[in-house]
């Protein structure tokens, strides 16, 4: 599978049961994923899903277990992490400027252009799919 950027949404929808339709399909990704490799994630990505599983959704999980599930995609093989410095976040402003789209999305979208990854899986099509060079897959 070529690398494809999972967003937040994405994640916290394989994890959240309370979207039966949208959990189903999240977690038969992210499951082909853990087996086959491929996924990428930013760090933004993991803090976001973090927040949201232990506190945003209709049933929580808690901390311990949300700090075990953000640990298992940081030592895995499967998923590469991607992070954003400076010159990331002068980029990202270049995207809002240009696009008009949020600074959260232009922080991916900025790490995904510096890490040559060109296909978001994301529910977030709006601001993404402005960009020019970027795939956005909805799964749903």
């Amino acid at each position: 599978m070529p690398d494809k950027l999972i967003d937040t949404n994405i994640l916290v929808y394989s994890y959240d049961t309370s979207e039966i339709e949208k959990h189903g399909a999240s977690r038969d990704l992210l499951k082909k994923i853990w087996e086959e490799g491929g996924g990428v994630v930013c760090l933004q990505n993991l803090m976001e899903f973090f927040v949201i599983i232990i506190k945003k959704v209709e049933n929580p999980i808690d901390v311990v277990e949300g700090k075990i599930i953000v640990e298992d995609f940081l030592k895995s093989d499967k998923w590469k992490i991607i992070d954003r410095d400076a010159d990331t976040f002068l980029n990202a402003i270049d995207l809002v400027s240009e696009y008009g789209i949020h600074l959260w999305d232009a922080l991916i979208a900025a790490c995904m252009k510096e890490n040559d990854i060109t296909e978001i899986v994301t529910e977030d099509k709006k601001d993404f799919e402005k960009i020019p060079d970027i795939k956005v897959t909805v799964p749903f």
